[in-house]
């Protein structure tokens, strides 16, 4: 109560301060969140491993050996050998990496580009929203998986291409976001109180509008990049994605598609890795909106 007060005398009243401005200890708000904590358990190690795995006594991911083609997983070959006799569990360690990038690089364009154009929009409104939200519905009447694949169609194939396509088909969700927490922010006291004082608008956008809308997007970007790497594996697997040689979560298990009954492992375990990382960070996005938003802590 004594923060709240603080904060009431700085902006006029109680009820004008947004919930996730409070300076609250927000991580430990997010230690104590159960599936917060088994994000963390199930990411850690599957990260770690992915970084560490050059210096790790592992096959190199491009090696070939057809003496031991598609032999079974052992403690020498943990996730088995495909039918080039390449290492998967290496090979599976060097798509996480990729995953990974194409999880958070998408999640980071969605987010830079949903805030900027979803806040111009709701904020000035008129002819400006009207032409930004008409792009938006636009793209938001395909859907994302099948506006990826158009996208990568005209771009190509490629690490950088599939970045850029699944970024893309998120943007406008991300701008749709922004737009309606800027509409719901603007008339709010604290924004009355900031424009009496003759605040810019550049001031009131990236001073109170922008900084309270960070914790839906925080939210949202880890919803993202889950659904990112979901789709990467999806265009990988249709021969849209990551191209081989060059090993990526999809393209793996594409490879072992002919052979699930003598080698279910090429396919099954990387699959199985990434329902991990996505359930991960699934959970992840709850913890980390249960730590910035005390409406959704129980």
């Amino acid at each position: 109560m004594k923060q709240e007060a603080v904060h009431t005398t700085m902006i006029g009243q109680a009820s004008a301060l947004p919930p996730w401005r409070i300076k609250i200890p927000y991580f430990m708000f997010f230690v104590r969140n159960k599936k917060a904590m088994w994000a963390v358990l199930i990411l850690a190690p599957i990260l770690l491993l992915a970084v560490l795995s050059p210096v790790l006594p592992l096959q190199a991911p491009l090696e070939t050996n057809v003496r031991q083609s598609l032999s079974s997983p052992t403690l020498e070959h943990p996730f088995g050998t495909d039918k080039l006799g390449r290492d998967v569990f290496s090979r599976t360690l060097s798509g996480i990496k990729v995953s990974m990038l194409v999880g958070i690089s998408v999640a980071a364009i969605a987010l830079v580009f949903g805030i900027v154009l979803g806040t111009i929009s709701g904020f000035f409104g008129k002819t400006v929203d009207r032409v930004i939200m008409g792009i938006v519905d636009i793209f938001l009447a395909f859907p994302s998986l099948l506006l990826a694949i158009g996208l990568v169609a005209v771009m190509g194939a490629g690490t950088i291409p599939v970045i850029c396509a699944i970024a893309l088909a998120d943007v406008p969700r991300f701008i749709r976001l922004q737009r309606s927490l800027v509409l719901s922010l603007k008339s709010r006291t604290f924004i009355d109180a900031a424009r009496t004082v003759n605040a810019s608008q550049g001031w009131l956008m990236a001073k109170h509008i922008v900084p309270n809308t960070i914790a839906p997007l925080l939210v949202a970007a880890s919803i993202a990049a889950a659904n990112a790497i979901l789709v990467e594996a999806s265009l990988s697997f249709l021969g849209l994605g990551i191209l081989p040689p060059a090993p990526s979560l999809g393209n793996i298990i594409r490879d072992g598609q002919l052979y699930l009954q003598q080698a279910w492992w090429i396919s099954t375990l990387p699959g199985v890795v990434i329902l991990l990382i996505a359930i991960a960070l699934h959970f992840l996005s709850d913890g980390i909106r249960e730590a910035l938003d005390p409406k959704a802590r129980k």
